[in-house]
């Protein structure tokens, strides 16, 4: 004859020893509102801002590409015992220099027709 865990079924004896373990009287499960009181944030919610200037100011400073240059630069000028350029690198990481990209292709062509003209 099998073993009643082992088939799964419950028998008389398996269902008693349920009711006892999670409550026969009750027999609807309790809210959760029941078992803890609800919690108190004393922060203010946060909102985002609806008007222009009524948010967190953003500090001009340099672009995350500008940075990534400047690191690249500094790198450089140590690896190559360059400090001239290591010090360009970290001007342009405290954004005290710009670091403008050359222009390749047709729109360096223009840009240059440009200058000339001007």
């Amino acid at each position: 004859m099998p073993i009643p865990a082992q088939t799964g079924a419950l028998t008389h004896d398996d269902s008693a020893v349920d009711q006892q373990s999670y409550g026969a009287q009750n027999t609807e499960p309790m809210m959760p509102s029941e078992t803890t009181q609800p919690t108190q944030v004393p922060d203010v919610s946060q909102q985002g801002a609806t008007m222009p200037g009524s948010g967190s100011t953003v500090t001009a400073g340099p672009t995350f590409k500008e940075k990534v240059v400047g690191y690249a630069k500094e790198i450089r000028g140590t690896t190559l015992g360059k400090p001239e350029t290591k010090e360009q690198g970290q001007r342009i990481v405290n954004g005290e220099e710009k670091f403008e990209t050359k222009k390749v292709g047709s729109k360096a062509k223009i840009a240059e027709r440009e200058a000339e003209q001007a």
